[in-house]
């Protein structure tokens, strides 16, 4: 395994104290000319910290990874790109610095040659990809999927390690609650904090994090993981986002299920189990209500479609709900792929080829298509790398969920089994939402794909083991 002894590179000591000031005092006053001679614009702003902010994140580990989560609550563009998917680089560079000496068969885990697999299968797609080379770039939201993967699987060594990571992600999905309450308060009708729309699938998974948590947690610990639930379901109602409602109680409901019906996971007798469900599931059902009652217009979104008609239109002939703006992508996407069903029409290539294939009026595509994703992973997997590439996401994702729950069988001991259990309703809940959203395919939602599996992965590298001492990575 990779050597954990290996220094951080961080600096100390006076001699590289007196370095960095000797360093720090001509770059400050090269910053500040440059900034006089570019008129102050913002790009010229940006660079000197964010070069400091990328040096500190290649002399610490902990730093990068750091930084990776918090990106997941950032709403910053850069060149088409996220800034959750800029920040998988530095992390990668990051671990490379710090554990320079592993071996690179160790990079093989229970996920490789799925991975592998729809990988291979995405290649048909180039061939009638219009532009192969835009395919091509935006395969970075991959790239940054994969760093983030590996580099969890082999740096986490100790569900201490574990625990830091989820305290800093709900740590972060709190502060952006606190900034939609706010927001909700000041009189913003839909609030979504300063994480974007994006917060919508985070807040969704920070609720069924932390109320799978309470579950498997103790005396206090239960108590104050199920308090943070319930405000975190306030901020998750307050965004007024359907599908991410839906996603939370699909998969808080399975985890109901599968606790009643394996309650020895927990630690817990099977009645106990039951009863802490109800109450729980009684409160969170009580502050929702609270919250509804407190904004009626919140109830008036949620009962939309059985008041109107599913897709209705207005006198301008525009959709009326989301569902009718969605049926217009999704008509339009199914032309693409009846179009190229076996290899698809180019991955990651929907939002400027879809102009090829609309037949609704163009008006109507303009406003509500164009530079817009299928908005549902499936068909937008269907789509863009047609039968092929669907085959190989399949089975990519049917071998996580499949190596997500025997990684509880697996698991030795009853704090191995409780930690394997959260990772599996995490991965749940990815499965689940990718129902309803495209979202986890690219941006802030792949690389929090990448953290979930890459978390599994290494609590079940963590739990299992052969020899004392002796860490391996079961199949």
């Amino acid at each position: 395994m990779v050597n954990p002894a290996r220094p951080s590179g961080q600096f100390t000591g006076p001699r590289e104290s007196l370095l960095a000031l000797a360093l720090t005092v001509p770059l400050t006053v090269i910053y500040v000319i440059l900034i006089v001679l570019s008129g102050g614009t913002a790009t010229t702003i940006a660079w000197f910290p964010v070069t400091c902010v990328l040096l500190l994140a290649l002399s610490s580990f902990e730093f990068a990874l750091a930084m990776v989560v918090v990106s997941l609550f950032v709403n910053v563009h850069v060149w088409g790109f996220n800034s959750a998917v800029w920040s998988a680089l530095p992390l990668g560079a990051a671990f490379l610095l710090k554990y320079g000496d592993f071996e690179w068969r160790e990079l093989a885990n229970p996920l490789t040659f799925p991975i592998l697999v729809y990988g291979a299968c995405i290649i048909p797609s180039f061939f009638n990809a219009s532009q192969p080379l835009t395919c091509l770039v935006m395969l970075l939201n991959a790239a940054a999927f994969v760093i983030v993967l590996h580099v969890l699987v082999m740096a986490l060594r100790s569900h201490g390690d574990i625990r830091t990571l989820a305290a800093l992600y709900l740590g972060m999905a709190l502060l952006n609650t606190a900034h939609v309450i706010v927001l909700y308060l000041s009189g913003v009708s839909r609030p979504f904090g300063f994480a974007g729309l994006m917060f919508v699938d985070l807040s969704a998974f920070s609720v069924c994090l932390a109320a799978t948590m309470s579950i498997v947690s103790r005396g206090r610990q239960r108590i104050g993981l199920l308090v943070l639930s319930l405000v975190l379901t306030v901020g998750l109602v307050l965004t007024q986002t359907r599908n991410t409602w839906l996603s939370a109680i699909i998969t808080l409901a399975f985890l109901g299920l599968y606790v009643a019906v394996h309650p020895e996971v927990a630690g817990i007798s099977r009645r106990r189990m039951i009863s802490t469900a109800i109450v729980g599931s009684a409160l969170i059902a009580g502050m929702v209500l609270l919250v509804l009652l407190l904004n009626p217009k919140i109830a008036d979104r949620a009962t939309e479609f059985s008041s109107k008609p599913a897709i209705s239109f207005n006198e301008s002939g525009n959709p009326e709900n989301s569902l009718g703006t969605r049926l217009m992508i999704w008509d339009t996407a199914l032309n693409a792929f009846m179009a190229h069903p076996i290899a698809g029409i180019g991955v990651y290539s929907f939002p400027y080829a879809s102009r090829q294939y609309y037949t609704i009026p163009r008006v109507l595509y303009e406003e509500f298509v164009d530079e817009r994703t299928p908005h549902q992973t499936h068909l937008a997997v269907l789509t863009e790398t047609g039968l092929i590439g669907f085959a190989g996401f399949l089975f990519f994702l049917t071998s996580a969920v499949r190596r997500a729950f025997t990684s509880i069988t697996l698991a030795r001991g009853e704090d191995g089994k409780r930690y394997a259990l959260v990772a599996a309703i995490a991965v749940v809940y990815c499965t689940v939402s990718m129902l309803f959203t495209d979202a986890w395919l690219w941006g802030q939602l792949i690389v929090m794909l990448g953290m979930v599996l890459g978390v599994m992965l290494a609590i079940r590298k963590i739990d299992t083991v052969s020899e004392p001492g002796k860490a391996v990575m079961p199949r």
